[in-house]
């Protein structure tokens, strides 16, 4: 946990970083539903989202809802890839409590269509399947975010697929 909250600190560091001062190496890129996002290891896409306060029998604690989000995964690197469904996180605006407008994937399996919690990318292997979040429930506006992470603990670029999430109902 407190190393998401680092890299959730990194990754705010980061953002006002490169719209201040245009950054200090690292990149920024911002995506849309349905824009491919070019990683140095992958590619990623957000196909779909949509909040609901109950999906596939799980309901999320008081006060939140469930964003659903449909991810497709591409190895585009020269060789085996590990994958965590933790290297997403979804983000929101919160400006009384930024450094906690954030959530990573929950970690009980409630659909076959969820993306596993680690797997390996086999090199040009796509995979596509959903991300699911805790959010608060009086939002609709998210990003899922991914910062690249390195072998030796540093961090590199950063990827933010902004959208506004439709409702589904009650029960998906």
């Amino acid at each position: 946990m407190k190393k998401r909250n680092w890299i959730l600190a990194m990754a705010l560091v980061l953002m006002l970083g490169l719209t201040g001062c245009g950054g200090s190496g690292e990149e920024y890129e911002e995506g849309r539903i349905g824009d491919v996002m070019h990683d140095q290891f992958f590619d990623f896409t957000v196909n779909s989202v949509f909040t609901c306060d109950t999906y596939e029998g799980y309901t999320p604690e008081a006060g939140r809802q469930l964003l659903v989000a449909e991810l497709t995964v591409k190895n585009t690197f020269n060789e085996t890839i590990p994958m965590f469904d933790t290297d997403f996180q979804a983000q929101w605006n919160d400006k009384e409590d930024q450094d906690n407008a954030f959530s990573n994937p929950i970690e009980t399996i409630v659909s076959g269509d969820q993306m596993e919690a680690e797997y390996n990318l086999a090199v040009d292997e796509e995979r596509t399947g959903l991300l699911i979040f805790e959010v608060p429930e009086d939002l609709q506006d998210f990003s899922i975010v991914y910062l690249e992470e390195f072998d030796d603990d540093t961090t590199g670029n950063l990827y933010q697929v902004y959208f506004t999430a439709k409702d589904a109902g009650t029960t998906v």
